[in-house]
């Protein structure tokens, strides 16, 4: 989140442009008693703090509880004190004794005192912090984890277009609006001494509508007929014969989500308008991140044909160079590109039934205005194509992300499940190309003390353009729109659920078949990945997700974060975060999905996760020019060059999938050993590939899918034989191990060797569930445009003081101390 969070911006304006309601609130009122000379503890606070607002009726239909002491039902989460709906508050739902997310309406989080503020007081010039609204303490970069992790749990299960939150901290107050762009935060204000600008803002909140208040008017709770329909439905596909989703009921009959009718009014292929209702529940992979694309994938029902299909609900980028992914499949369909998904209709989401405008982020467009009105200029859209992405590493919804094969269909997913205890403060998922704003030149009357900011809060809106110095915001990430987009498409299977090896390597034939033809109209996919390789119904190759592809452009150069699935990126990417992305990558990517794949799924020499190892590989560094970026694809490399283990050739039993594997092994082998500077030999190479990418890729595939049946068994497909277990499930797992280990003589003749035979052995792997032992491989973007920024509170100052403290770090490890106080890629 860091860059994320924009302000500060009076109180007053916050409540004028975001709780559009009537002011006419006449009743004195006071929070003396929230914080007294008796007041030694944050949780002495809250009691105080709900009698004021509830006993005064300052939130008309509306009741504060204080919920602190009983996690949300599913995550655990525990924000201090929530504001729900109704005379008593419909904080809980029947069956449930916790209290749920998709029932509250604003959270509040307490501190005690004011060193825990998340942000700084005022932006200065002479401090580093100025470029940032964040702390970089470590009390404040808490405090930032758990407002990230509250607002990434409150909007992934609530369809919203925005939400709004308060931070107290002793007798101070902050006003929060969370929409896909941002987090706008107003300026700290001392709610003792000004206590009606904590009162009108519940009053207004009480009258607002539910749109006013940011619900998604498209999305309606289900009635029992409409949940029981999903509930046959998804059992249905369960229990049937052939292939199936895998975990389909689990994935989406979660009890700790209600069923929701959502209305997608769309296009269909034939450019004919459609408006249909679809049944959903729990969607695939949770969003994991407050800002970006926020990625929802849905198995759902159709009201009107009672299908089963597909439905993927995202918010995204608005970019000149980026069109709507409804206009790429239409482009890729003009063209007759195979082995497309079936899309039945797509289109960005209206705001209200009127049709007039569209759901998109107003936070951006809010603080333009707002800098205009100051006097400031504000900053400029970034004209990056987002393909080059360095990461600003962190979370949701979606560029470089790191993908662990997930079973159940991943396909449409922009992130994946995540350790509980890892949930919450990472990035991926940054999602913005933006570049940041320069620090704007503010003079000394702008280091303001917390009585400063007292007096300034009162001066109001008409002071602004004559103090424009003192109302300077931080913003040091660009200005980017989000709109809500959604697409219905038939059902696909994951690429895991291809029956033989002879199907897996057709299914990637089918891959390139489509990356070529689709660059043959001018359109790259930029994102193949072990989640967006999929079957359909008769094991034929599909390529999913096409809402990262871009126009090829001969002239497009490198933009500033890297687009992509991490443990699939070429290795040319991973090692030259500069490189500008090209239909050569892509093409190796479908290389790293197939043996990917392989390792899991068929009988092999490999029998640790050694190998595996090579996909999640990746280090951060600082390049002498301060830029923060991500690299890796080394040991990829050494697999390719290298015949000595534990990098060596990896054999499999099926002979047809091992020629495949080994044949284009041979051509990425020569390809990088001709790489390297000024080569003639290189140069010819390349512009050899480029002139017909795939061609010899797809020759090796052919002559190997040709050769008889005994080169191919039937059926050969095997349940993972790496399977993920969670870090925190790891853990105990090994600490148990250890314990043991520490009980026996020697760990040797624990495991059943003779002391005296030599050197004790290799310790064994831990078994997991399945006997094999893994890391919980996530899924998640490594910057901030491409896809959902990070969930954390992390300065690019500390960021950098970790870095350079750790230098090379595995990605398990990363995303365990990302963000400090995390509590799901």
């Amino acid at each position: 989140m860091t860059a994320y969070y924009c302000g500060p911006i009076p109180a007053q304006d916050f409540m004028e442009e975001f709780l559009p309601a009537n002011a006419d609130f006449l009743t004195t009122i006071d929070f003396n008693t929230v914080i007294t000379a008796r007041t030694t503890r944050e949780g002495q606070m809250y009691k105080p703090f709900i009698d004021a607002v509830n006993k005064n009726g300052l939130m008309p239909g509306y009741i504060l509880v204080d919920i602190s002491n009983s996690g949300e039902d599913e995550t655990g989460s525990k924000p201090d004190v929530g504001a729900f709906k109704g005379v008593r508050g419909e904080w809980k739902r029947e069956g449930v004794n916790r209290w749920v997310w998709e029932s509250a309406e604003i959270w509040i989080e307490f501190k005690f005192d004011l060193s825990h503020d998340a942000f700084i007081p005022t932006p200065t010039t002479d401090e580093e912090e100025a470029k940032t609204l964040d702390y970089d303490t470590e009390k404040a970069l808490e405090t930032q984890g758990q407002l990230a992790l509250y607002a990434t749990r409150q909007l992934a299960r609530q369809h919203r277009t925005f939400a709004i939150s308060i931070l107290i901290c002793g007798s101070h107050a902050r006003f929060i609006r969370w929409d896909r762009s941002r987090a706008v935060v107003s300026e700290r204000f001392n709610y003792v001494e000004q206590p009606r600008i904590l009162a009108v803002f519940f009053w207004r909140y009480g009258q607002l509508t539910d749109v006013q208040r940011g619900f998604d008017p498209t999305a309606r709770l289900a009635t029992k007929e409409e949940a029981d329909l999903l509930a046959e439905k998804i059992k249905e596909h369960a229990n049937r014969e052939g292939r199936k989703i895998p975990d389909i009921e689990k994935n989406t009959l979660s009890a700790y989500y209600q069923p929701h009718v959502i209305t997608v009014a769309g296009v269909t292929p034939s450019e004919e308008s459609l408006t249909r209702e679809y049944i959903v529940q729990r969607p695939l992979h949770p969003p994991e991140s407050p800002i970006g694309r926020s990625t929802r994938v849905y198995f759902a029902v159709d009201t009107v044909s009672q299908e089963l299909v597909c439905l993927k609900d995202y918010w995204r980028p608005i970019d000149n160079n980026r069109p709507p992914e409804s206009e790429i499949y239409k482009r890729l369909r003009d063209a007759n590109v195979p082995h497309l998904p079936t899309v039945r209709h797509s289109g960005d989401v209206f705001l209200d039934s009127s049709g007039a405008a569209f759901q998109e982020t107003l936070s951006q467009e809010w603080l333009a205005d707002f800098l205009s009105r100051t006097g400031l200029v504000p900053d400029q859209p970034s004209s990056d194509d987002g393909d080059v992405q360095v990461e600003n590493q962190g979370s949701d919804d979606e560029i470089v992300r790191v993908d662990g094969e997930a079973e159940g269909g991943e396909d449409m997913s922009g992130a994946v499940e995540e350790d509980d205890e890892a949930r919450g403060h990472e990035d991926e998922e940054s999602e913005s190309d933006d570049d940041e704003d320069e620090e704007e030149e503010v003079d000394e009357e702008g280091k303001d003390s917390p009585q400063a900011d007292d007096k300034k809060q009162t001066a109001g809106a008409n002071n602004m353009k004559e103090t424009p110095a003192k109302l300077m915001l931080c913003i040091s990430a660009g200005f980017r729109t989000y709109r809500h987009h959604r697409v219905v498409q038939d059902l696909l299977y994951p690429l895991s659920a291809a029956k033989s090896s002879k199907e897996l390597v057709k299914a990637i034939k089918n891959t390139i078949e489509c990356l070529k033809s689709a660059h043959d109209a001018g359109v790259m996919h930029r994102d193949i990945s072990s989640g967006n390789v999929m079957v359909d119904e008769k094991g034929v190759g599909i390529l999913n997700d096409w809402d990262h592809a871009l126009i090829i452009d001969e002239n497009r150069v490198a933009a500033s974060r890297r687009t992509g699935t991490w443990q699939f990126l070429s290795i040319a990417l991973g090692l030259n975060p500069r490189k500008v992305h090209d239909i050569l990558d892509d093409l190796e990517s479908c290389y790293w999905v197939l043996l990917y794949q392989a390792l899991h799924h068929f009988e092999s020499n490999e029998k640790t996760r050694e190998t595996l190892k090579m996909f999640d590989e990746y280090n951060e560094l600082i390049a002498p020019d301060g830029t923060y970026m991500c690299t890796g694809g080394m040991k990829k490399f050494v697999y390719l060059l290298t015949t000595t283990p534990p990098y060596g050739p990896v054999r499999f039993d099926s002979p047809g999938l091992d020629d495949v594997i080994r044949g284009l092994s041979a051509q990425l082998h020569r390809y990088y050993r001709a790489d390297v500077p000024n080569s003639p030999e290189f140069a010819v190479l390349r512009r050899e590939l480029l002139e017909n990418p795939g061609l010899a890729m797809l020759a090796t595939i052919k002559a190997a899918l040709r050769k008889k049946d005994k080169h191919w068994p039937k059926n050969d497909r095997l349940p993972d034989l790496f399977p993920r277990i969670s870090a925190r499930n790891e853990r105990k797992t090994i600490d148990a191990a250890r314990r043991t280990t520490e009980a026996t003589p020697t760990f040797a003749s624990a495991v059943g060797y003779p002391k005296e035979d030599g050197p004790p052995p290799r310790p064994l792997p831990i078994a997991g569930p399945s006997g094999r032992i893994t890391r919980s491989v996530t899924k998640r973007s490594l910057n901030v445009e491409a896809n959902s920024p990070v969930v954390t509170g992390d300065s690019a100052q500390s960021k950098r003081r970790r870095v350079e403290a750790q230098p090379e770090r595995t990605m398990a490890t990363r995303s365990r101390s990302h963000g400090g106080t995390r509590a799901r890629r």
